[in-house]
């Protein structure tokens, strides 16, 4: 796919300083690499790099050049780091990569189309995995996987790793018998629910019966 651009700048300031750079709407980051003699600071600007982000997610490539650079640097999106309360980008570390080295990176998985269960069979589309860990080259890389639910006809139908068919040039890493989504019935859960409710009734000591003016008839005999 098609590689996202970014302009980023020479970053000089590092430690506590930082905070002076995210008041001025500018994250820093870092850029390092197998093929890089050492990781280099830079900084981007706020909103061209959340926009980049949103586009790329975790796998998509993203052309990266660097202010006084003659080349730009193929990247992902390493890891991104928030504030723990207001969620906003504080650093990212973005990994330079090479077009005849695979990578590995998670993606995203997309469901697509209508179960005929859900429709036909009151069935309930029940997802279990929404991200799928893939390798290859990073011109091969996708920014998501689409699954196709068409062909869920049935309570009980499912699909699994091994049902997905890989782009081209992309390997698919999860065990093969992992299943993504499967088709429950609806009322399955509310019918646990009752059952151990009722279970519950029945395991619950009885309380033992008040009777009305047995206590005042023993008072009077110990008198």
């Amino acid at each position: 796919m098609e590689a996202i651009q970014l302009n980023a700048e020479p970053r000089t300031v590092t430690g506590k300083q930082v905070k002076l750079l995210r008041h001025q709407e500018i994250i820093p980051g870092v850029i390092y690499g197998r093929h890089m003699e050492s990781p280099i600071a830079v900084q981007f600007d706020q909103r061209e790099l959340l926009a980049a982000l949103h586009q790329a997610g975790s796998s998509a490539t993203v052309l990266v050049q660097v202010k006084g650079e003659d080349e730009p640097y193929l990247v992902i999106f390493r890891d991104v780091q928030h504030h723990p309360i207001r969620r906003e980008v504080r650093h990212v570390d973005l990994q330079a990569l090479s077009l005849t080295e695979t990578v590995r990176v998670p993606v995203s998985i997309s469901l697509v189309g209508e179960a005929p269960a859900v429709e036909e069979a009151s069935g309930v589309l029940v997802q279990l995995m929404t991200e799928l860990d893939i390798e290859a080259l990073p011109n091969a890389l996708v920014s998501t996987i689409e699954i196709d639910l068409s062909g869920l006809a049935e309570i009980g139908d499912s699909i699994t790793v091994r049902d997905v068919a890989a782009p081209e040039g992309v390997t698919i890493l999860n065990d093969l018998d992992e299943t993504i989504v499967h088709i429950t019935y609806m009322a399955e859960e509310e019918v646990e629910e009752e059952e151990e409710a009722v279970l519950e009734a029945e395991l619950e000591p009885l309380e033992e019966p008040v009777v009305v003016g047995r206590q005042k008839r023993t008072e009077e005999e110990e008198e």
